[in-house]
């Protein structure tokens, strides 16, 4: 207990700095809520935050490491569609495997496979996983 409330108090600080420098995702209230030791607040917080394990990364790292060693399985990729069944049955969800590919693709990592994503047979949330300005 002792540890979730020091996390909410210090990311409630961090908060706070950032909303004086005009740029908080989150409302005062949760800043006061972090700050103060709000238990549902911090709950929340730890919620929204995610968690992506080691096991999901490397399911994923798995699947694109068939197309990034093959490449005339690489050329025979049209898209996300291509593999998500592949992801499903590793209980990798679009929204999961989306933060994937955009910290592997940050880290420069299957880059050439994850490109070739940007195409008709993805949805139009898995084109391109850049990192938003806010999470530079």
């Amino acid at each position: 207990m002792e540890n979730k409330i020091m996390f909410g108090k210090l990311l409630g600080e961090i908060y706070r700095i950032q909303n004086r420098q005009g740029h908080c995702p989150v409302s005062e209230s949760v800043i006061y809520g972090l700050l103060h030791g709000f238990e549902t607040v911090i709950d929340q917080e730890i919620e929204r935050v995610g968690y992506i394990s080691k096991e999901d990364l490397r399911a994923v790292e798995d699947i694109l490491n068939e197309y990034h060693v093959d490449d005339e399985k690489l050329q025979e990729l049209t898209g996300f569609y291509d593999i998500e069944t592949q992801l499903e049955e590793r209980g990798i969800s679009r929204s999961k495997a989306m933060e994937i590919f955009t910290y592997l693709k940050a880290d420069r990592r299957f880059n050439h496979v994850i490109e070739k994503f940007n195409s008709s047979n993805s949805p139009v949330e898995c084109k391109t996983f850049e990192l938003d300005n806010w999470d530079k």
